[in-house]
């Protein structure tokens, strides 16, 4: 009987070749898309599963909450904390401290920039990761020790037999010896770890360590009992009051508020981070993906019964002839069942196939590492043919399989289904339709704001400017003003200067008052030496800037050189102070809460955007400095050469006077597109996938244009004898087919509508959400539906009547 029931569908999908190449191209995009966004929703959902006791292991929190001012949550911490966290909860199994720095490294003849992982001897207790070679009870028991991973044991000694090797880091007086080789991590680890060493015993004097306020990494713990998560969280709620280091309290409610510490764990640190702006993917983000995916799939498989419903009637006098030769209705039914099954077995292979395809690309543009897991693949291909095979197949097999075989042997006509039928199938078109159109508005609306972004004006000029981190390496500090006189040498350099204040560094923060008023606002503050504003293109708004002519302009250090140093506010740091102005804060004098010394305010420019766009407006404040100082990096105003060109100039004069340090620099407007390019990026995959939601839905819309095209031959006959022109008919057909595209932008305009508007509301800076890529979008629906129908509608509306009368539908 199956063998039977299977060469009947074989012989009926071979039969009707156009019906089945729409529904298998149809079923395989849906396919592709499902399993290509199942994969990415597995991949970020599965972030840090694959380390040894995830569950058990926690990040501490930062959650500031101060009077007047934002919440705002930080998983980079102050280290004051850490040496008490084991004696005030002796259910932390383990505690230790992880500071990530990128620091010179030299092996053999190589010498590179490096991310080096800082931490306590304890880090295996915590992050209990495997070696390849190596004992991680003590491949960190002690100071001159390093763990590295694979990828560095081959990049710096050509193997992974690394052990016994030795590697000189950040320049120290002495080698530190290889004692173990970390196993490939996956790539969706929040932490990655390339060099593993104990914190100098130099880094422990740094402000970290003893400042509340210095941000300098993270602290995790190991806590084995989960009883025990209530009794920290609420012993860490006010944890900086309890040990607040060298600040006083009222410095500990300026910053915090009523907030404290907090706990996090690690299965929770990835999406965490999005959502306080620290990086990665939101998880709002990998649900919609999701959703899209899911969308997707049901799109192909209401095309799929919309085809075969509406083919339902073609069928009908085939079905009537079986019963009468004794088919009985489940027989019928296990046919058209079978049928489907087949049908999206055979998209399922196809479906998998344009989703290996397609990866290469979708890594690309999302910046993720998918592979096709054929475990976890084949077994969503399973699901999704016994699901969507039933789903596709079990009401249209009802509706052919009870056809009455009197009734139908006797019409004159085959059936139509009835109009309960008709309005079903246009509903199912204008859900087709909405869903692609709401994918189509919000892919066109992230790649306007994404153009945004790209364009954004934020208060220099981007073109041409070089940033050099390098020149922030310690043992470079005394030589600072060496290095960038021989830098300005370089040809096609116009300008070379220092600060901490460049594309994405600003990390000098503290709270400033007027003179005389008690009012504290807080400020981003930070070091310009000769030519910075030049450099950059600020815009001087007020005032002037600071000139090597005047003696309280450029001091070695500004914080020792008395009262009347001058500074440089931004437009918003000079309203945070009150000034209606900019023209009002010229002459007045501020200084650093519970510092002495005074500073008058010589100038004020335009506002600069260092962070993202997703980020609020920092206020920035700037002195003058002619020494050296730390966090810096060097800034290169060139023209007359390509960005490589003088990124190799400056490469060459740079192993010149500092050797013994990596050169790294990349160019501002290379910096500043990370703002946008994750955008580019996801507004890329939601227009992929309005694509093809759209081809799918033309491909439904098209095989239900040829079917009732055919049933109202006689019709439009009639209706060209009793006068109607070509033009009439053609009127006619089109405005019925593009009537639930019309509806479904009804449905598709507040729906995306309501996304973009809370996703544009993560942005600082963003577009207004103006009625032009609704109007556009549904144009562009409206044209390719009619793309889609013209051909069908055209033939039939230029038959000759009797031509269309001979013709039975």
């Amino acid at each position: 009987m199956f063998a039977e029931t299977f060469r009947a569908t074989w012989r009926t999908l071979t039969a009707q070749k156009r019906y089945t190449l729409l529904n298998l191209a149809g079923l395989a995009l849906g396919i592709a898309v499902f399993l290509t966004m199942a994969l990415i929703v597995r991949y970020e959902n599965s972030y840090d599963a694959s380390v040894p006791n995830v569950s058990h292991l926690y990040v501490v929190d930062e959650a500031f909450r101060p009077a007047g001012h934002a919440p705002a949550d930080s998983d980079f911490i102050s280290f004051v904390p850490f040496p008490f966290l084991k004696q005030d909860f002796p259910e932390i199994s383990a505690v230790i401290r992880i500071m990530q720095e990128t620091l010179v490294v030299r092996g053999g003849a190589l010498l590179a920039q490096e991310k080096v992982t800082m931490t306590d001897p304890e880090f295996f207790s915590v992050f209990a990761l495997p070696l390849l070679a190596g004992d991680r009870a003590t491949a960190l028991d002690g100071p001159g020790k390093v763990v590295i991973s694979a990828d560095m044991a081959r990049k710096y000694f050509g193997t992974e037999q690394a052990l016994g090797k030795r590697l000189r880091i950040d320049n120290g007086q002495t080698d530190a010896i290889v004692t173990g080789i970390l196993a490939p991590q996956p790539p969706n680890q929040t932490m990655d770890f390339d060099f593993i060493e104990i914190i100098p015993t130099g880094w422990l004097s740094k402000p970290a360590f003893t400042n509340w306020g210095s941000l300098w990494g993270t602290i995790w713990a190991r806590i084995d009992d989960p009883r025990a998560i209530p009794r920290i969280r609420a012993g860490l709620a006010h944890y900086p009051d309890t040990h607040p280091g060298n600040w006083t309290k009222d410095m500990l409610q300026d910053m915090f508020g009523t907030g404290g510490l907090d706990l996090l764990p690690l299965k929770d640190f990835h999406f965490h981070a999005a959502d306080i702006g620290e990086g990665g993917n939101s998880r709002a983000l990998i649900r919609i993906l999701g959703l899209i995916g899911l969308a997707a799939l049901a799109t192909a498989i209401i095309n799929y019964v919309n085809l075969a419903t509406a083919r339902s009637a073609l069928r009908a006098r085939e079905v009537a002839v079986r019963k009468v030769l004794g088919a009985t209705r489940p027989r019928l039914i296990a046919q058209f069942m079978t049928e489907a099954y087949l049908m999206v077995m055979l998209a399922a292979i196809l479906g998998t196939a344009l989703t290996e395809l397609a990866l290469h690309w979708v890594n690309l543009w999302g910046g993720w590492t998918l592979s096709m897991d054929w475990g976890f693949v084949l077994s969503i291909d399973a699901l999704v043919v016994l699901g969507a095979g039933t789903l596709a197949g079990f009401y249209p097999a009802l509706v052919i399989s009870g056809f009455r075989p009197a009734a139908v042997l006797a019409a004159s006509k085959t059936p139509a289904g009835g109009r309960i039928e008709s309005g079903l199938r246009s509903l199912l078109v204008v859900l087709q339709f909405s869903f692609a159109m709401t994918l189509a508005i919000c892919s066109l609306v992230m790649g306007l704001q994404a153009r945004h972004v790209r364009t954004l004006d934020r208060g220099m000029t981007q073109d041409g400017l070089i940033v050099i981190p390098a020149l922030d390496d310690a043992s470079l500090l005394s030589r600072q003003r060496d290095i960038m006189t021989r830098l300005a040498q370089v040809p096609g350099v116009r300008i070379a200067t220092r600060s901490d204040i460049y594309p994405y560094n600003a990390v000098n923060n503290e709270d400033w008052l007027l003179v005389g008023h008690p009012e504290k606002h807080s400020m981003n503050w930070g070091r310009a030496t000769e030519g910075y504003f030049d450099a950059i293109g600020a815009h001087l708004l007020a005032g002037r800037f600071f000139d090597p002519h005047h003696g309280q302009d450029y001091p070695a250090n500004p914080f020792t050189a008395g009262n009347g140093t001058s500074v440089i506010l931004t437009r918003l740091a000079a309203e945070r102070f009150g000034f209606t102005s900019p023209q009002t804060a010229i002459g007045k004098d501020i200084q650093e809460s519970g510092a002495p010394q005074t500073y008058h305010v010589i100038g004020v420019i335009d506002d600069i955007r260092i962070h993202s766009a997703n980020a609020p407006m920092k206020p920035l404040l700037f002195t003058g400095a002619s020494g050296s100082f730390p966090y810096i990096g060097g800034l290169i105003r060139y023209n007359g050469a390509s960005a490589q060109i003088e990124m190799e100039r400056l490469a060459k004069a740079w192993a010149e006077i500092a050797p013994d340090v990596a050169f790294s620099a990349r160019t501002a407007s290379d910096i500043f597109a990370e703002d946008y390019r994750a955008d580019e990026s996801h507004g890329a995959l939601f227009g992929i996938g309005s694509t093809v939601a759209i081809a799918i839905a033309c491909l439904g819309l098209y095989g239900l244009s040829a079917f009732n095209v055919s049933r109202r031959r006689q019709e439009i006959g009639i209706r060209k004898v009793l006068g109607a022109g070509t033009r009439d008919v053609l009127w006619l057909l089109l405005t019925q087919f593009l009537r639930p595209v019309a509806f479904a932008s009804l449905i598709a305009w507040p729906a995306s509508w309501g996304l973009m508007r809370i996703w544009l509301s993560t942005f600082d800076d963003r577009i207004s959400l103006t009625p032009l890529p609704f109007l556009a979008v549904t144009a562009a629906a409206i044209f390719i539906a009619v793309l889609t129908i013209i051909t069908q509608t055209r033939r039939i509306a230029t038959l000759p009547p009797a031509t269309a009368l001979r013709q039975n539908g």
